[in-house]
């Protein structure tokens, strides 16, 4: 952090980050150089410990419909394309693919950077040789993307990496605490900043800004306790209408949301061994397995853990593993008792339908 953003309230730092969607980055923090990437599967230490930043990158509020992409591929990946295509990320020191689905890997073959890499984790995660293949999958990544930096991969910046990794996550942690306390749209926000600056700076403005958010904390008072589950959501919308709708967000199983930053990297491990074994015990997102019920059990304990009233099972349209996902994950937390509203919706900014929707499921609370 400067020394100018120092004296300034760390929450107000976080938000401004959180609200520039990355965009503003080369204004906001001259002189680091952001990598992008696309997925929380993404490991970020690799990128750190050669000299970069990562920087998630989420889809522009303006979506276009780039020519090579057809019309029935999710939103974010339009955006982005459209985006890129359009030069908006050509600050960017490269651009990196996690294998989730099919849209994301076409889109890591036409996108318009030539440094390009994409990564393919195990897609389960329990399989007795994944943890071989996944660490051999991050040493070739890594010494990819130390060639094309022109710089060595070095253990010890490596491990470093991993330890402000983990001070992050664990200050997310505390955050993801407070979460039934807070304002909905203030903690995704403050979550959302930690995949859209720098990552000392996060770290140092999140531990500032945890004693003063605690202090504010006043409960969930009448409001409805619902957990939310889906993919991106790179804005505030659909937060700040469910508490206008009178509910409030107990536990965030979303993409940007605290499944982002769930668990460790064991930091007496070898690093690359430690950050595999971190991804294999991670909640599993729709397009990775543990077990066959790993999802469904993780997410009805989460549900459970929070006193959470009803699930909203948030799919993005066109996007098919958040859409098959939901089905299974509607029919198991209903068979325990827990109401479910699986909410579709294009960009992550609802409507009046959506809010028709969200009021008669919490009526029905």
């Amino acid at each position: 952090m400067t020394t100018a953003s120092a004296d300034r309230d760390p929450v107000m730092i976080l938000l401004e980050a959180a609200a520039s969607g990355g965009a503003g980055w080369p204004q906001l923090y001259p002189g680091s150089r952001p990598f992008g990437y696309f997925c929380s599967y993404w490991p970020e230490e690799l990128i750190l410990s050669l000299g970069r930043e990562p920087l998630r990158l989420l889809p522009p509020a303006a979506a276009g419909v780039p020519a090579r992409l057809p019309a029935y591929c999710c939103l974010p990946a339009r955006a982005c394309l459209a985006a890129g295509e359009a030069k908006e990320y050509d600050f960017l020191a490269g651009a990196g693919f996690a294998h989730t689905c099919d849209t994301i890997q076409c889109l890591a073959g036409i996108w318009p950077h030539r440094h390009t890499f994409m990564f393919v984790p195990p897609v389960t995660m329990d399989s007795p040789e994944a943890g071989t293949y996944f660490k051999a999958e991050l040493e070739r990544l890594w010494r990819r993307l130390a060639e094309t930096a022109g710089v060595q991969s070095d253990a010890h910046q490596l491990q470093r990496a991993v330890v402000l990794m983990n001070r992050i996550r664990s200050l997310a942690g505390q955050l993801d605490e407070l979460r039934p306390q807070l304002p909905s749209p203030l903690v995704a926000a403050l979550m959302r900043a930690g995949q859209l600056m720098p990552r000392a700076a996060y770290a140092a403005s999140l531990e500032a800004a945890l004693p003063a958010l605690a202090v504010k904390a006043d409960g969930v008072g009448e409001r409805r306790r619902l957990l939310i589950s889906g993919s991106i959501l790179e804005n505030d919308g659909l937060y700040v209408m469910l508490e206008e709708l009178g509910a409030r967000v107990v536990a965030d199983d979303t993409c940007t949301g605290y499944r982002h930053f769930a668990g460790l990297v064991n930091e007496r491990a070898e690093p690359l061994a430690g950050i595999a074994a971190r991804y294999a015990a991670r909640p599993p997102c729709p397009c990775r397995h543990q077990y066959l019920e790993a999802r469904l059990d993780y997410l009805l304990a989460l549900a459970r853990r929070r006193s959470a009233e009803g699930v909203v099972l948030v799919v993005r349209k066109y996007c098919d593993p958040h859409a098959w996902d939901a089905a299974a994950a509607g029919d198991r937390l209903r068979e325990a008792g827990v109401p479910v509203l699986v909410l579709e919706m294009e960009t992550s900014t609802p409507g009046g339908q959506e809010r028709t929707r969200l009021q008669a499921f919490l009526e029905c609370l």
